[in-house]
């Protein structure tokens, strides 16, 4: 405020400068929408948002939602999910069809498309041969002499399980260890041979390796066949191939870029990266060497909607298009301006988009924005370190306790009525409702909302728990100080901070002090794959429908670098995870006995809580008349932007109207209101 009293004190030209940069915050034909329009005109382009850059497009280091979604853009897997099949069901990608299954030998068959080539590339010139991209006469000064994309071969299958499995790095290489003959002793040598290489080239013995030694379970029959042979029965095997991390990646472009291949996707897929500008926009523009696919046929009543688009070649859009926004209302307020086609709702902005019976306020409906909600195949719980000598498995019968007493102190109800509109239920199992394996009857005991018993678990453990005012304080007795926990959360926004603060305001229920460390996004996925720290605030998105995907996530030999952020080592539970991980769904004696072994994990579970279960989530997300959605969303699919549609013509028109109608208002709105504040200014101008 003081500066805007120095400057009415100075000229009537500053004068002047403060009404003209006011009026010019108001929208008009300068706006965002308008620049929109411009470049999309002629073409189809679907605009989203991110609210942050992707980690890594490297497919075989990406582990995250975000990183995996872009990955998906340009990079294939030999199976993808059918757009329209529910449940969800895989198909060939890169396969010709769905593989033989030999299952005396384990062995797997697939035949690999004829018609599937990678991207043209710099990697693939032959001037590039041999060379680096940071080598001197290269770079971004190259880029734009590429060479010709080169046919996908059964060798690049086989190349890029081994790159998965070499690398020291390598983000996914849990989802296929111990599975397939040979590769984990592959995997084993190739660590022992990172960076051992001559000064001049340290990755030389590393890559040798990696480019020349035979791996026993993957046999390339021919150039268009590959047979991979497992070391045990593992029904999700597909599935687990179907992520990024089973991505085909070409031995060229992994050499020639080298680390800079997580900023620099060279795949098969439809769409290859215009440009990525970190904390600005993501552009995806249409690979025009795809090979022919098709937007499917259906003439199911549900599948209606996609009429006009199906018999289409893929992909649909000639550019998509994503803005990095990172906070929830400058994104809200983006798509109300017409400026994205879609929106999730952060609890700030869910009043004013939905009303109290969880449907469309008539404002949102009068724009012609839809609502769509689903459930999701995902957890939200808080993860103990169980390494951590308060917290974890060296404090002993007290940490336990500690544990047990967190989870009880929560009420999981008012946290989901207040923080996250309702848009939930209580997690008492790890099984989402959605998947095969959970049992209603199956809670968890340990994650019940009693703070009383919460209190009493810690007093048996040894601690005393006294009433301070409106909360209570724990003390251990050893050491004469009051229980203190620390969570580290994947996020610093405000509403991230309301969580924090609510749950620090539960544990005060049984005398627990709960601080909390708010990270970025980065931070907290370095923090979790480092081991450090006492508590996260985690949440993991289901990557295939088995209950298997869940439950592995505690798991022994999970731990970090691994996906079991908790570091929870039982032998019993771990046991039975191995025993349970070898059934099938498809078959029904097997998912009998599965389901019995779901529940006894469960129980051990019950017993250590090395989690605190907090809710299974339901989405809540808008979209514009113009843009048109999956209207089932398969959230284990990261490769369905090539069905996306959005009408740009329809968005531009719709945009530049919302931006231009309340321009006159606005600007006589602000004239009205400066003039006596500019005439003071004048005023003291003159005196002075």
């Amino acid at each position: 405020m003081k500066y805007l009293k120095f400057a009415l004190t100075q000229t009537p030209l500053a004068i002047f400068a403060i009404l003209l940069v006011a009026t010019s915050l108001t929208p008009g034909c300068g706006s965002t929408a308008a620049s929109n329009a411009a470049e999309d005109e002629g073409l189809i382009v679907v605009r989203r948002d991110e609210a942050g850059d992707p980690r890594s497009m490297d497919p075989h280091k990406a582990g995250d939602v975000v990183s995996s979604r872009h990955c998906g853009m340009t990079y294939e897997c030999l199976f993808q999910y059918d757009y329209l099949a529910r449940p969800a069901k895989l198909i060939p990608c890169l396969a010709d069809k769905m593989p033989e299954y030999d299952e005396k030998t384990l062995t797997y068959t697939f035949k690999l498309r004829t018609d599937v080539r990678f991207q043209d590339d710099r990697c693939f010139h032959a001037d590039a041969a041999g060379k680096h991209y940071r080598d001197s006469g290269e770079g971004e000064g190259k880029q734009d002499d590429k060479g010709e994309g080169r046919a996908l071969e059964a060798e690049d299958i086989a190349y890029s399980f081994k790159r998965l499995a070499a690398l020291p790095d390598s983000g996914g290489f849990w989802v296929i260890e111990g599975q397939i003959k040979g590769l984990d002793e592959f995997r084993n040598k190739a660590l022992d041979l990172s960076k051992e290489g001559p000064p001049e080239d340290p990755d030389k013995l590393w890559r040798d390796h990696l480019n020349n030694a035979e791996v026993e379970g993957l046999h390339v029959v021919d150039k268009h066949t590959i047979q991979i042979t497992l070391n045990q029965p593992y029904p999700q095997f597909l599935y687990a191939i179907t992520l990024s991390y089973g991505a085909a990646v070409a031995r060229e472009a992994a050499e020639y870029y080298g680390d800079d291949l997580f900023r620099k996707p060279v795949g098969t897929g439809p769409f290859v990266l215009k440009s990525w500008r970190s904390n600005w926009e993501i552009v995806w523009e249409r690979n025009p060497n795809f090979r022919e696919e098709y937007f499917p046929v259906s003439d199911k009543p549900e599948d209606a909607p996609y009429k006009d688009l199906m018999g289409k070649r893929l992909p649909i859009a000639d550019r998509i298009d994503f803005r990095i926004i990172k906070e929830s209302g400058a994104s809200f307020l983006n798509f109300l301006a017409g400026n994205i086609d879609t929106s999730g709702l952060d609890k700030d902005q869910f009043a004013q988009a939905i009303t109290p019976q969880r449907e469309l306020t008539p404002a949102m409906k009068e724009k012609n924005i839809h609502l769509q909600k689903y459930a999701e195949p995902t957890i939200h719980y808080i993860s103990f370190n169980m390494n951590d000598t308060i917290v974890g498995t060296p404090a002993g019968e007290k940490g336990r306790a500690i544990r047990r007493a967190l989870a009880l102190c929560v009420n999981r109800d008012d946290y989901i009525d207040r923080y996250a509109n309702g848009r939930g239920e209580p997690a008492r199992q790890l099984v989402p409702p959605s998947v095969k394996g959970y049992q209603k009857a199956s809670t968890l005991e340990s994650q019940r909302y009693d703070a009383e018993a919460g209190r009493k678990v810690l007093q048996d453990a040894g601690f005393d728990v006294n009433r301070k005012g409106t909360k209570y304080e724990a003390i251990d007795k050893d050491t004469g100080k009051p229980v203190t926990i620390t969570i580290a959360y994947r996020s610093q926004s405000e509403t991230t901070k309301q969580y924090s603060n609510f749950l620090a305001s539960q544990a005060a229920q049984v005398g627990i002090n709960l601080q909390s460390e708010l990270l970025t996004f980065s931070e907290f996925l370095k923090r979790q794959d480092e081991g450090k720290g006492q508590a996260y605030d985690a949440g993991w998105v289901m990557d295939y429908p088995d209950a298997q995907n869940m439950l592995q996530l505690l798991y022994g030999p999970n731990k970090p670098p691994g996906i079991n952020s908790a570091s929870y080592a039982s032998s019993e539970y771990d046991k039975l995870y191995e025993e349970m991980s070898k059934l099938d769904d498809q078959v029904p004696d097997q998912l009998d006995h599965k389901v019995d072994l779901i529940r006894q994990m469960h129980e051990v579970l019950d017993r250590d809580v090395p989690w605190v279960l907090m809710e299974f989530r339901v989405i809540f997300a808008l979209y514009h008349d113009w843009y048109l959605p999956s209207l089932d969303p398969n959230p284990f699919a990261y490769t369905y932007f090539k069905f996306a549609y959005s009408n740009s013509e329809q968005r531009a028109e719709s945009a530049q109207q919302w931006t231009d109608s309340p321009f006159l208002p606005g600007f006589f709105i602000i004239v009205v209101a400066l003039v006596p504040v500019c005439l003071m200014g004048y005023k003291v101008y003159q005196q002075k």
